[in-house]
């Protein structure tokens, strides 16, 4: 039994299914999600954007990363950038840890299947 494979499916099936459960949800109710954006972000954008816009772009973002962790297809690279996402959320809202606590794990998970993916 090849562990190593069988450890690279599983990570690979969580971090999609985290991405794809918060992109779904956030389509479904934004309200819930919307206020999640880090300060400077939303005052980056909102010159040029809408909350919501943005909203649905990260969502959109956030489904085609699950979809390519999914799929197996450079699973380093996928992994690299599942990493910069949960750590970017989770660096952006420090001040939020009871919530994003969670994307601290999820951030090395990321880059254990990157490191697997060697």
């Amino acid at each position: 039994m090849d562990y190593k494979k069988i450890a690279h499916i599983l990570l690979r099936i969580g971090l999609a299914g985290t991405l794809a459960y918060a992109a779904v949800s956030s389509f479904i109710t934004p309200t819930s999600w919307i206020g999640y954006f880090p300060a400077f972000l939303v005052n980056f954008s909102s010159s040029f954007m809408s909350q919501e816009v943005l909203l649905g772009i990260f969502s959109v973002v956030e489904l085609l990363l699950a979809v390519w962790l999914l799929s197996g297809f450079k699973p380093l690279y996928a992994g690299l950038c599942a990493a910069g996402l949960f750590g970017g959320i989770f660096f952006a809202n420090l001040g939020a840890m009871d919530l994003v606590f969670r994307d601290f794990g999820l951030f090395f998970a990321a880059l254990a299947l990157a490191s697997l993916s060697k």
